[in-house]
């Protein structure tokens, strides 16, 4: 593959309203993308967030290291116009990268069906994907309102549109498997390339078949959770917290297991390959969102899909996963 990359997130809005990442010095940012150019020898990073000083930030840091920027602003519940104002803030910032010599991509959006208000019924994330595997439940709002597939498309292009004003170089969108996108807007076709138990013995097939459009293939994200059994979950993983007594901690039963995590990586990463795609992007390298703990019951790292452990006093440790990731990235085969 030609883009070896992975995601790095500034800070998103979380379901429960808070950001991901709430404090983030320009210290740390140069330093975790150093790693990431150096020591897991990636050439590409997509970096996440909602907040255009950030971006610019780590966008800056990102392209004197020498990796390829993909910008991928998130705002997840929010409604079109709120994401558009994103979008836009975010596509002046790709511009000013792209202008300064930067190798910049700009990710419009990112599995909008579900994180974005108006096209699914429902008013949460997790209540809009119950939605998606039961339509026959809908509204007739919804319904009277067009078909989704459409309605989802007609937005992909006012998108499109609106970062080509700001932005001169490729353009893309994150799609979930599931969503039947029209291309013809985009540079790329990028897609969030997670595994589980459903779609196991037709994920290759299903990303050779995106060849058909005639442009490059891009898994905008792949990973896996860190516990026994994490692959069976893909990215529904991270949804396994029990906050029944208002402490967020995993579900019980779950056990730790670095060594699946960097299994299911590798494994991803030879079946994107040998699929014939352009490039990859990791999910993730933190999620401080999920804070580990030596105590098992606590460590909500557990159910996170981050390469390194974010340990509640600001210290990372790196996880079998980044291992198994450098050396993938490492390899002329990955290259």
């Amino acid at each position: 593959m030609r883009i070896k990359g992975i995601t790095y997130d500034i800070g998103t809005p979380t379901v429960d309203g808070s950001v991901t990442r709430p404090d983030l010095a320009a210290a740390t940012i140069e330093r975790e993308l150093a790693t990431i150019a150096g020591e897991l020898h990636c050439t590409a990073v997509r970096i996440t967030g909602d907040d255009p000083a950030r971006l610019r930030l780590a966008g800056r840091a990102a392209v004197g290291l020498g990796l390829a920027v993909w910008i991928s602003p998130m705002v997840p519940n929010a409604d079109e116009t709120a994401t558009l104002a994103t979008l836009e803030a975010a596509a002046e910032v790709a511009g000013e990268l792209h202008r300064a010599g930067g190798d910049v991509t700009l990710v419009v959006g990112c599995e909008l069906s579900v994180f974005l208000t108006g096209l699914v019924p429902g008013d949460s994330i997790s209540a809009r994907l119950a939605s998606l595997t039961d339509p026959t439940g809908w509204p007739p709002e919804f319904l009277a309102a067009g078909p989704p597939p459409a309605r989802l498309n007609a937005f992909l292009a006012t998108a499109a549109a609106t970062a080509r004003r700001h932005f001169a170089g490729p353009v893309t969108y994150a799609a979930g498997l599931w969503e039947d996108v029209d291309w013809t807007p985009f540079d790329l076709v990028a897609v969030d390339a997670y595994r589980d138990a459903a779609n196991a013995d037709t994920l290759r097939t299903d990303l050779e078949a995106l060849r058909r459009h005639g442009k490059p293939v891009v898994a905008a994200e792949f990973g896996c959770a860190t516990f026994t059994g994490a692959a069976a979950h893909g990215s529904a993983a991270w949804m396994l917290v029990d906050r029944s007594d208002g402490t967020r901690r995993p579900r019980p039963g779950l056990v730790r297991d670095e060594a699946a995590q960097a299994a299911e990586l590798t494994s991803l990463l030879d079946l994107l390959t040998t699929a014939g795609l352009a490039g990859a992007f990791v999910f993730t390298y933190i999620t401080p969102a999920y804070p580990t703990a030596d105590d098992p019951a606590a460590d909500l790292d557990t159910v996170g899909y981050g390469l390194v452990r974010s340990w509640p006093d600001g210290r990372t440790t790196p996880k079998a996963a980044f291992t198994a990731v450098a050396r993938a990235y490492a390899a002329p085969r990955a290259g």
